[in-house]
């Protein structure tokens, strides 16, 4: 069976790692859209919450570039392993952007 990609809110690209939130929402690291999407509890359509909504990657604080590991914690803000920048981003809830917390985004 073919993978079929797609960059639409209800498609993956290679999903790699998810967590749960408290509410029992579902975050999902796109790693090959570059974003991570939040399925709320019992939907199958999902939102981009961090990351470039247009599927491409990035080096600045707004993109991502295949980001694998992702935690959230008790008030939703995200922390998110950017495999490819090399670094650990912490992204506020509700943010367009977020912040170096490991890692220096370099090899």
């Amino acid at each position: 069976m073919a993978t079929i990609c797609g960059t639409t809110p209800d498609k993956l690209c290679r999903p790699f790692d998810l967590t749960l939130d408290w509410a029992g929402n579902l975050y999902i690291t796109d790693r090959s859209n570059h974003r991570v999407q939040k399925f709320s509890r019992g939907s199958s359509i999902g939102s981009t919450v961090a990351g470039n909504r247009n599927g491409t990657a990035g080096t600045d604080l707004s993109h991502f570039n295949g980001p694998v590991g992702i935690q959230v914690d008790d008030d939703g803000n995200l922390y998110v392993a950017d495999h490819f920048n090399h670094r650990v981003l912490f992204w506020p809830v509700g943010s367009q952007s977020g912040s170096i917390i490991a890692g220096n985004g370099k090899n």
